[in-house]
C-alpha cells in the first residue's frame, strides 16, 4: 500500500500556514514598535503548559494573536470567543508589564470588543490589564490572496477603563 501524495486535510494545512506567516508578519511589526526580537515561547502556569504566540526576549511584552475563521461575519461563534477567553486568562497568568491582544481580521476585532464590553463584569473584567489591537493583515486570506501588512496598530479607540466606569454606574 503506498501513502496518498496529498493531504485530506489541504484545508487545514493552508490554515497552518498562514497562521504561522501572521505571527512571522506580526513579530517583525512588533519588532520595529518595541525594538525587540519577539518570538514563540513555552510558559508553565500551575502545572500546565502553554505556548505564547509571541513573546519578547526580556520578557516584558506578550502577545496572543487571533486568526480569524471561517465564520458568519456577523458575530463571533461561542467556540471561538471561548477561545479568546482562554488566551485572555493564558494573558493575565504571566509576568509581564505589557499584555497584548493581536487580532489580524477587522471584523472579528470589533465583534468582539463591542461583545466582550456589553458582557456582565465577571466576563467583561477579564480585558482589563490587556491590550487590545488590530494589526491589517489581507483581511483574511478568505481567497487565499496574500498582502504585505500595513505596520501601523489600531488600538481599541475608546479607553476601556472609561467604558467600563460607565457600565459600572449603572450596575
Amino acid at each position: 500500500m503506498t501513502k496518498d501524495r496529498y493531504s485530506i486535510f489541504q484545508n487545514r494545512e493552508t490554515f497552518q500556514r498562514r497562521n504561522r506567516r501572521h505571527k512571522y508578519l506580526i513579530s517583525q511589526i512588533l519588532k520595529c514598535k518595541f525594538k525587540k526580537e519577539f518570538r514563540t515561547y513555552r510558559i508553565g502556569v500551575g502545572n500546565q503548559m502553554f505556548l505564547v504566540d509571541l513573546m519578547s526576549e526580556d520578557k516584558s511584552i506578550t502577545a496572543k494573536i487571533v486568526n480569524s475563521s471561517r465564520i458568519s461575519q456577523d458575530k463571533i461563534s461561542p467556540v471561538k470567543f471561548q477561545q479568546i477567553l482562554s488566551a485572555i486568562l493564558i494573558l493575565r497568568s504571566i509576568d509581564s508589564k505589557r499584555k497584548l491582544l493581536i487580532f489580524t481580521n477587522k471584523q472579528m476585532y470589533e465583534n468582539f470588543y463591542s461583545s466582550i464590553t456589553s458582557m456582565p463584569g465577571l466576563i467583561c473584567d477579564t480585558i482589563n490589564g490587556i491590550e487590545i489591537a488590530w494589526i491589517p493583515l489581507s483581511d483574511e486570506f478568505d481567497n487565499y490572496e496574500y498582502s504585505e501588512p500595513r505596520t501601523a496598530f489600531r488600538f481599541n479607540v475608546n479607553n476601556f477603563y472609561e467604558r467600563r466606569g460607565h457600565q459600572n454606574d449603572r450596575n
